[in-house]
């Protein structure tokens, strides 16, 4: 692309100081307020019946704690019944037929006295003893409450609707991303040069692209396996889990906007180093800063006090920023570099 003559530079450096600190803030005023109206609009569409979509969003984000929970319970059943097996103890609980040769073996240890027949003349055959339908359905009762249910419990009264309606906020947002991401570029673009913005008209759409991706990636992939692992830390212990409905709920719509977001790092990168602000030796230079505002940053808004989610949020960040340094190193003309600031 040709770039403005000298006299084009002038005239357009005359255009940018006449506009005033308060025309940039005029600026962002009608860039946020129409930046809210779609978010709005977008908000207003996970109500509307018969999709239902925030309410579809709400179950899909509760799916992963209920998959993961049910994998949970199924292998402390397994580990259960090869326990029960290895014992020769009864799975079932309302059964009253047992095993003769190991019911004597054990009357044996309570009376030794009683003069009983040898427990291995009696293999293979079973002893039935008298149970009541009382005794029988309250060991039935103990033995269901141990069976999976519901992986998120409510501890207060307006919690679920407080979540439910921040679901539809964060829905709504990622359904208004592209009139949201298509103003916040126009921002910036109405304080550079002509051939400056032609970058933002071509890095528009990828931008979408990249939160939408993040977004996906998170909510299909990262939440999924991010909550299996640490149930399986349960499994070895044998601690029952129990997931409070706002903590799951607040991480599992937190972290995809999060990752959404964070999957601009690269773009941004080449967009700051295509218009000259920074440099590729720049980027590279200020690697431990970007790593330490990174963990600050994932240390801020993850929901949860723990290591790590701060560093599942962390580790993408700093790989995605080291993968802005490739992309601008890969677009750098070696004769037309631009100076660092």
């Amino acid at each position: 692309m040709a770039r403005p003559s000298d006299d084009d530079l002038f005239s357009e450096e005359e255009t940018m100081v006449a506009m005033s600190f308060g025309d940039h803030l005029e600026e962002l005023r009608i860039r946020l307020v129409l930046a809210l109206m779609g978010l709005a609009i977008g908000v207003v569409l996970t109500f509307i019946p018969p999709v239902n979509l925030g309410r579809n969003v709400l179950r899909q984000l509760s799916e992963p704690a209920q998959v993961a929970l049910d994998k949970f319970y199924k292998q402390k059943a397994e580990v259960r019944s090869s326990e029960a097996a290895a014992e020769k103890k009864f799975t079932d609980p309302t059964t009253n037929k047992f095993p003769a040769d190991d019911f004597v073996r054990e009357l044996m240890k309570i009376a030794p006295e009683l003069n009983l027949p040898k427990p291995e003349t009696l293999k293979g055959k079973e002893i039935t003893l008298p149970i009541s339908q009382a005794k029988a359905d309250v060991i039935k009762t103990v033995a269901e409450t141990t069976e999976q249910r519901s992986a998120l419990i409510n501890t207060a009264p307006l919690e679920p609707m407080m979540i439910f309606f921040m679901v539809c906020l964060v829905t709504g947002l990622v359904l208004s991303s592209p009139w949201v991401f298509y103003h916040i570029w126009a921002f910036v673009a109405a304080g550079l040069y002509r051939h400056e913005r032609a970058y933002v008209q071509k890095y528009l759409p990828f931008s979408v692209i990249l939160f939408l991706s993040g977004v996906l990636l998170c909510f299909y992939v990262i939440l999924p396996v991010t909550l299996s692992i640490l149930l399986e830390f349960n499994v070895w212990l044998g601690i029952e889990p129990m997931l409070k409905l706002n903590e799951w709920i607040s991480f599992a719509t937190i972290l995809p906007l999060v990752f959404g977001i964070c999957f601009q790092t690269p773009l941004v990168m080449l967009f700051v180093a295509r218009i000259g602000i920074l440099n590729v030796d720049d980027f590279r230079s200020k690697r431990k800063i970007a790593l330490l505002m990174m963990v600050v940053i994932a240390a801020v808004l993850t929901p949860g006090p723990d290591v790590f989610s701060q560093l599942m949020l962390a580790v993408p960040m700093y790989g995605l920023y080291e993968l802005g340094i490739l992309m601008v190193q890969s677009n750098t003309k070696p004769d037309s570099a631009p100076s660092g600031a």
